[in-house]
Order: C-alpha cells, then structure tokens, then sequence
C-alpha cells in the first residue's frame, strides 16, 4: 500500500486563471502513482480546453465533461470515476505543496489509518497563514467529527486523504448544495467510525481571494443553501451520532447568523434558530467597542442589529488598518 494509487478529484468551474498552477503542483508530486481527475463542470471559460491539453501530455490525467450541475455533482462525478485505494479533493483556484501525497500516504500507512489529516496555508495577494488542525489527543472518529461541527477543524475534502474502502455508499448530496457540502461529506464519514490520523505539516495552500469564489460571495440563493446545508448536518448528525445535541451545532449556526448580519439580512437573523437564540445572546458582551462576532449578533438579537452592524463595520475597517500596518512594517 506504500505505493497505492491515489486518485485527486478536481471540481474545475471558472478558475482559468489558477488552473495551471494546481494542475502543475499535482502533476509534480514526489509521490507518481495518482490519478488526477478533472470534473469540467460546465466552465464557461477555458478551463475545459485547458484540462483537455493536460490529458494529451500525461497520462494520468482523467478529463470528464459535463453540464454545470453544481460543485457536489462535480465532486460526485469525480468520485464516481476514481480507481485508488484513496482519494482527496483540490480546488481549481489553489495548488499544494510537492510532497503532499507522498506524505499522506506514508502516514496513512504507519498509522493503519482510514483518513490523514494535515494543516494548509490560508493565502491571500498579502499574507500567508499557517493554519493549524491539530484535533488534540483525541483522535477517535467522534471527537474529530465534534471538532468540525465546532470549527475547531476545517471541514473541506482539500486536506484529507481518505481511504475509498471507507466512502462507499457516501455521496455528496443534496446535489444542490455548494457550500458546506464538503463538511457534510466528512461528517457522513466520520459517523462510520473509521481511524483518523493527523499530519501536523502544512501540505496546502488555501486561496482565498478568488473573486469568483463561492466563498466570497453571499448571494440569496447561497445563503439559503448554506441554511440548508446546516439543516442537513444536524438532521444527520441527530439520527447517526450518539450524543450529539442541540447545542453541539452552536458554532456553525452562529456562523450562518454572522452572514445575515454582514449582509444586512436582519429579518432573517432575527427568525433563525429561535431555539439557540437564548445562547446566541449569552455568547458575546455586546458592550464592548471591540467586539468579537459573538457580541456582534448577540447585539443583533437583543433587538439592535443596525447598531450591531456599525459595530461589525467598524471592527473590520479597524483590523484592515491594523492589518496595513503590519504588512508596511515588515516592509
């Protein structure tokens, strides 16, 4: 298994201009027994081109054509037609570092273990950040699981090798969804108790300042998917996971009010889960000039969301000054 094939799954939508950069890092990995798919999911630019130019210089690169259904249908389609032992995700708009899989692999082996986890690099035009996963000591299936419901790990499929044994019968569905479909998927994982390893070692980079991104942008339709998404984690999570509660999927329905409050959608913040509304408002001192999101939407809920909102506005001009300033000294 030290030299078991690993099959890359590449969603490929409107990412023309980073393409070549993932592609390349994962055509370039130490580790030489992998497959890398690319699911064109419909793009209405090059990509498509681009993937078909790639095939025609190696052959372990897989292109598959479709009509735009959707990050989780592209996602699906790639699991689909992938022949590893394991498999683990890229985003078009992001690249790793050369040694990604042969690390993973090689812990996965030592480890006996069905899913390997490792740290990223979140990347913008300005900064790179070490983002850290570490689980802590406990690496069992449930308390890794837990983690990811609190956002104390990463949900996405990027940093995660995974054993294909493990995934069958597991799919991304709603098809719909195209954000939080890749936290849903592990989750789903994870309830099958499977043995978790961590790699403390930044083997990805995360780029986040893709303007075409779904990350970063929150249109209507996006937004209710995202609540949708919640709903479908805790519906889930409810019937398959022993011991989960109500109050476990505080963080990420915080997040989700967090959006609304940013985007300025205060009737929908004030009507989203009424039954954590009482430990929303308990989570944040909305007193303090500055606040940390908990206080923001604890203010918002109190009955004051255009005061919370000048709060939040404030407290991000505050951090992107702050933030200028760091950047002009280490110039």
């Amino acid at each position: 298994m030290d030299n078991a094939l690993v099959s890359i799954i590449v969603p490929v939508y409107k990412a023309e201009k980073y393409i070549h950069q993932c592609i390349d890092s994962l055509l370039a990995q130490t580790y030489k027994n992998i497959e890398v798919i690319l699911v064109d999911d419909g793009s209405p630019d090059h990509c498509g081109k681009i993937c078909d130019e790639y095939a025609a210089k190696d052959c372990r690169v897989k292109v598959i054509h479709q009509q735009n259904g959707g990050v989780s249908v592209a996602r699906q389609t790639g699991i689909d037609h992938a022949t590893g032992e394991y498999s683990i995700h890229a985003d078009p708009d992001d690249w790793v570092e050369l040694n990604m899989i042969e690390e993973l692999v090689a812990k996965a082996v030592a480890n006996n273990a069905d899913m390997v986890i490792c740290d990223f690099y979140r990347e913008s035009k300005s900064d790179r950040i070490h983002v850290c996963q570490n689980p802590g000591n406990d690496l069992s299936a449930s308390a890794v699981l837990r983690k990811i419901l609190s956002q104390q790990l990463h949900g996405s499929c990027w940093n995660k090798l995974v054993n294909r044994s493990r995934i069958e019968g597991i799919g991304f569905t709603p098809e719909d969804l195209c954000i939080l479909e890749d936290e849903l998927y592990n989750i789903r994982i994870l309830a099958r108790k499977i043995k978790v390893s961590y790699l403390p070692k930044a083997l990805y980079h995360y780029r986040i300042d893709n303007e075409n991104s779904l990350c970063n942008t929150i249109s209507d339709k996006s937004f209710k998917l995202k609540v949708k998404a919640v709903s479908e984690i805790e519906s889930f999570c409810l019937a398959n996971v022993a011991g989960i509660a109500f109050f476990d999927f505080f963080p990420i329905k915080r997040n989700v009010l967090f959006d609304a409050l940013r985007t300025k959608r205060y009737e929908v913040l004030r009507e989203l889960y009424p039954e954590q509304k009482e430990a929303m408002i308990n989570s944040g001192t909305p007193y303090r000039l500055l606040a940390p999101v908990s206080s923001c939407i604890a203010l918002a809920l109190r009955g004051y969301p255009a005061l919370a909102y000048i709060l939040y506005d404030w407290n991000m001009r505050l951090i992107n000054y702050l933030q200028q300033i760091k950047r002009f000294v280490k110039r």
